[in-house]
């Protein structure tokens, strides 16, 4: 699993392994593209290449396992990184296919995408009139479409009416999506229970969670074999594998329908993001809590034990806590404070932190600043993070073995890096010390080969 969701405190929609800049996450409703008054895409002079070249603004950004999916300011849709299972959605689909530049996802429509959730092998998205859309990897159901077949192209969710959804989130084999009424649905893996539906049964369609009660759900992130999520009144409920304590009520016993998170206090959740056996979520104050595994200091509280209640992130300050992102695979994670900055800490053996080193940290770190301005959004994926700037530049670092960094190479970074979108190999921002592209240490829920 990868690529834990993203959720910003400020009302913004909550998808796993998703980050979305708040002033371009286009409305779900609507059937045209929404306008802006800024273009897409905007030129720089690079000062090393003395060139110019393309720099695309983006909106959203999903990490997945390895690869990226990421939706620009016009709504259009690109993908990059690895394409064995059809998950970057360009009708290719060949084993160890690929892609180390964005490459634009044209079905149904070349534009009109308003967000977009990455994990394990698969990948959902809502577009702007409100449809919902999967594909990848399809082994368990966890596209929504009726069968267990994989696609390389993105099918319309039809269950139960074809659109009125809201967010979305892709767990392992796993997704949750929100409609407009509130209602929760989920659908693919079941075996530890994820789906919430009081069952451990796979389902290849949308399935009603109707504990506590059937509506009212303010926000969703699924993660490898956990859900969380967030009710109107602030109030936090997982469910699913709860081996390490990932779903912070006290135990290690597995949950199959919603059980409520009480500590440190009922209420007054804003935000949560699951990675693999590890959960983070944002209070209304701005604080910072983890639990779960800690295996790798994923949980950034020092140390590396285990928590099965909410552990409080003090570094650098116990508050200010914006956005968090809970990276699978490779367990790290990462996160935003008020003023801009971006810090990450837990496992780091591709540079997935962004701190110029692969060591790993227990504690959080801050990511160094490619450039003048501050960080927006950030999506921690299997062994790769991206993350855009207030600018809207998206700039990505870590693994890159298969292409996810969308750099135009495979050589890890453990620096920002900022994807261009042009044919330009020069065109790299800062200078980064290129680490290792072998793949090492636990995988993104899945082993696969490098190329």
């Amino acid at each position: 699993m990868v690529g834990a969701a993203v959720a910003v405190v400020a009302g913004l929609p909550v998808t796993l392994a998703a980050a979305t800049i708040p002033a371009l996450a286009a409305p779900h409703s609507g059937g045209a593209a929404a306008s802006h008054t800024r273009p897409a895409t905007s030129t720089v002079r690079h000062p090393a290449a003395g060139r110019w070249h393309h720099r695309p603004r983006w909106a959203h950004i999903a990490a997945g396992s390895f690869y990226t999916c990421g939706i620009r300011a016009g709504g259009t849709l690109w993908c990059w990184g690895y394409d064995g299972f059809g998950e970057l959605g360009i009708g290719r689909r060949a084993f160890n296919t690929i892609q180390d530049r964005p490459r634009q996802v044209t079905t149904p429509a070349p534009g009109g995408w308003a967000s977009i959730a990455a994990d394990g092998n698969h990948n959902c998205a809502i577009r702007l009139n409100s449809t919902l859309w999967c594909w990848g990897a399809n082994e368990v159901g966890q596209l929504g479409i009726g069968n267990q077949t994989s696609q390389n192209r993105p099918r319309q969710v039809t269950t139960p009416a074809p659109g009125g959804w809201v967010s979305v989130s892709a767990g392992g084999d796993d997704t949750c999506a929100r409609r407009t009424g509130g209602t929760l649905w989920c659908w693919g893996n079941n075996f530890e229970g994820q789906l919430g539906i009081g069952s451990h049964t796979n389902q290849d369609r949308p399935q009603p969670v109707t504990t506590p009660a059937p509506g009212d759900w303010a926000s969703i992130t699924a993660g490898e074999f956990q859900t969380c999520g967030i009710r109107p009144g602030g109030t936090l409920w997982c469910w699913g594998q709860n081996d390490h304590g990932q779903l912070g009520i006290g135990s290690d016993t597995d949950q199959d329908q919603p059980v409520q998170v009480t500590t440190p206090a009922p209420g007054g959740w804003a935000a949560v993001t699951s990675g693999e056996s590890h959960t983070c979520a944002t209070r209304t104050g701005g604080t910072l809590w983890c639990w779960g595994e800690n295996d790798w200091g994923q949980l950034g509280i020092g140390g590396d034990t285990d928590q099965n209640q909410p552990a409080q992130v003090t570094t650098p300050a116990p508050d200010g806590w914006a956005s968090v992102s809970a990276g699978g695979g490779s367990v790290h994670t990462c996160a935003t404070r008020t003023g801009g900055t971006l810090w990450c800490w837990g496992f780091n053996a591709w540079g997935q932190l962004g701190i110029g080193s692969e060591a790993n940290q227990d504690r959080p770190v801050q990511v160094t600043t490619p450039e003048p301005g501050g960080w927006a959004a950030v999506s921690a994926g299997g062994g790769h993070t991206c993350a855009i700037r207030t600018g809207r530049s998206l700039w990505c670092w870590g693994y890159n073995g298969l292409g996810e960094l969308g750099i135009g190479n495979i050589t890890d970074q453990d620096r920002p890096q900022l994807v261009s979108g042009c044919a330009d190999r020069a065109a790299q921002a800062q200078p980064a010390r290129a680490t290792s592209s072998a793949v090492r240490g636990r995988g993104a829920g899945r082993a696969i080969n490098g190329p």
